[in-house]
């Protein structure tokens, strides 16, 4: 499953940065785990009607940005792909609360684009040693649903979130780990060096557990008022 955003709305066409910046983000997510996207698909995402998506299709095409694959099918080549930022965060965000926003919030000030790998519920089972509350097809929506994420994508069946097949589809400049996240940040290092990648780890800021209470301590919580 995944949960993604575009354009909204109908855009004017332009050369202006920004403009440009758009559309590649909206290519991008197009393309997120698929090998290519197609003229329609673009259409329905920007707003744009035929004609200005053939212009936008044949000047990317033309500045070495994508790859014209059969009659309708598009790829983003790595000069589009390297005027983007892409920032990766995950977790498991079984029940979403403040601190939740607030660091999805400071992880989109590192790029231009904030994909969210959401961890499964048979990930959860093995990290925490239960079935979280809500399941994966719901957490994934709701990730996706807030505002400075721009896609939210299900992890691989494994504790770690499946990062390395994740990394690899995603393609992110920057991964942001949470401040609690030592484990996976580990896993993240390791996996980055053994392959040299191009790609920064940044920490994220340690919020206040007094303001912004846990997932687990609000589900301790609720369970121990239920119950009392």
């Amino acid at each position: 499953m995944m949960s993604w955003k575009g354009l909204g709305g109908k855009v004017e066409m332009g050369l202006s940065e920004q403009y440009e910046k758009d559309l590649l983000k909206s290519i991008y997510l197009l393309q997120l785990r698929k090998p290519y996207f197609t003229r329609d698909e673009l259409m329905e995402k920007t707003g744009l009607d035929a004609g200005k998506s053939d212009d936008v299709l044949r000047q990317f095409s033309r500045s070495g940005m994508l790859e014209r694959r059969d009659t309708d099918k598009y790829a983003l080549l790595p000069e589009g792909r390297s005027r983007l930022r892409v920032v990766l965060v995950g977790g498991v965000y079984d029940i979403l609360h403040i601190g939740h926003l607030a660091a999805l919030a400071e992880a989109k000030t590192h790029g231009d684009l904030l994909v969210v790998v959401v961890a499964t519920d048979i990930t959860v089972e093995t990290l925490k040693g239960r079935r979280p509350v809500f399941p994966e097809e719901d957490r994934c929506a709701l990730v996706g649903s807030i505002k400075p994420v721009d896609a939210a994508i299900l992890g691989y069946e494994d504790v770690g979130m499946g990062y390395e097949q994740v990394i690899d589809e995603v393609k992110p400049d920057i991964i942001a780990l949470g401040y609690d996240q030592d484990s996976v940040a580990r896993t993240v290092t390791e996996l980055v060096e053994k392959r040299m990648l191009k790609v920064r780890i940044v920490r994220l800021a340690k919020f206040d557990r007094e303001k912004y209470l846990s997932s687990s301590a609000i589900r301790q919580t609720f369970f121990r008022e239920t119950n009392s």
